[in-house]
């Protein structure tokens, strides 16, 4: 199959989303397809090049400010920009498929040429796209971003959801005409070598806790410093990796709780410095309100990691309290303190744990993903109608 793939994020734009789109994209690159992405342009990126065998267009938009977030006019002028590029890239040969990566501010871009070319179109929802708490004009809240939202579930050909929760909040608000298919995010684990914590400017005894990814509202990181803040471990350390604009007043909340000096703030970083930084803590950490899948819990699970974190979200399709992880709920610092603390105290406890999701992360492999993918596309290709018998078992 030919396949383009729209996504107004991706590596090294944004965050989960992106990555998991480039992951979707190499695969089916790997499985014998054609793959053209139509994305974002930042400054300092190339405008076109070819990455893993999938061809990646950056098309310029309005207002993007930085790597980590994107704007709302940057998401505003994306869909006619995408487009633009789509049309013209067409003339060198058709596409069979659309698989667009979020109902908004991507969808309306799948829904315009899944029209005009008359093609099919797998359009793939990622949670934030269509329920965020720690926003005041998350879809779900505003009328005029819920119609849109529903139109662009109402033109797919087929709507896949990443996780149980993202399905049920995609059916209980906003009713769509199909069934929302499940297929989790893929993982591909990577190729990257631990190195001893010293290399690292790491104590060999402290027992660290990690947490990856940006530093948006959604992920909830003053309610992990207070937690942490009340933990009394000795020698428990919090090591943050990732950017974004709550940066600044998450340092300055570290003074003030007096934790400052038991908290590390890496900033962006590497594929390759975030493993590191994973395979040398004890276990994985992250108090967001909300997750639609959570793929830093894949990278923390392929790593050996107990996870300590929410019980909101799609991370609790994988992660189970009291079996491979502890999960409290969102905004409940006392509860997730003791769970720092448990973790922090108890090798064993967290040797099991890393165990078990050492071994359960290898049913999320890439390949795996794809392979339903495929199936779901070469389904809608020999039915254009999108009644394909086998859509029902893609859950």
């Amino acid at each position: 199959m030919r396949i383009l793939m729209l996504n107004y994020e991706y590596p090294p734009l944004g965050g989960g989303g992106g990555v998991a789109s480039a992951k979707l994209a190499e695969g089916f690159v790997r499985a014998g397809h054609a793959v053209d992405v139509i994305t974002s342009h930042f400054a300092g990126l190339p405008r076109e090049e070819t990455l893993e065998g999938v061809r990646i267009f950056r098309e310029p938009v309005a207002g993007r400010k930085d790597y980590q977030t994107a704007s709302i006019i940057s998401m505003l002028t994306y869909p006619q920009a995408a487009v633009r590029r789509a049309l013209a890239l067409r003339r060198g040969g058709d596409y069979d498929v659309l698989n667009t990566h979020f109902a908004i501010p991507t969808g309306p871009a799948g829904c315009i040429l899944s029209a005009l070319w008359r093609r099919p179109n797998v359009l793939s929802v990622h949670g934030g796209d269509i329920y965020d708490p720690s926003k005041k004009y998350s879809p779900h809240r505003h009328p005029a971003l819920k119609l849109a939202v529903k139109t662009v579930l109402n033109r797919a050909s087929v709507i896949v959801a990443q996780s149980e929760d993202t399905r049920a909040r995609v059916e209980g608000i906003y009713h769509p005409k199909r069934p929302v298919s499940r297929i989790p995010l893929g993982f591909r684990p990577p190729d990257i070598a631990s190195v001893p914590r010293a290399e690292l400017g790491l104590e060999e005894n402290a027992v660290y806790a990690v947490a990856v990814s940006r530093l948006v509202a959604r992920k909830a990181y003053p309610d992990l410093l207070r937690a942490f803040a009340r933990c009394v471990t000795p020698g428990l350390r919090l090591l943050i990796a990732g950017d974004g604009p709550e940066r600044g007043a998450l340092e300055a909340l570290c003074r003030e709780l007096g934790i400052a000096e038991r908290v590390r703030f890496f900033g962006q970083v590497t594929e390759e410095e975030k493993y590191r930084l994973l395979a040398a803590a004890d276990f994985f950490a992250l108090a967001s309100q909300h997750e639609g899948f959570g793929i830093v819990f894949q990278e923390a699970m392929h790593c050996g990691l107990p996870v300590a974190t929410t019980n909101v979200g799609g991370q609790t399709d994988f992660l189970f309290h009291g079996d491979n992880a502890l999960l409290s709920a969102p905004g409940d610092t006392e509860t997730l303190a003791r769970h720092l603390d448990t973790l922090a105290a108890d090798a064993d406890l967290r040797r099991k744990m890393g165990a078990l999701n050492r071994e359960r992360i290898r049913e999320h492999h890439i390949d795996r993903v794809v392979e339903r993918y495929v199936e779901l596309m070469e389904g809608l290709l020999k039915h254009p109608s999108g009644k394909d018998p086998q859509q029902s078992q893609t859950t």
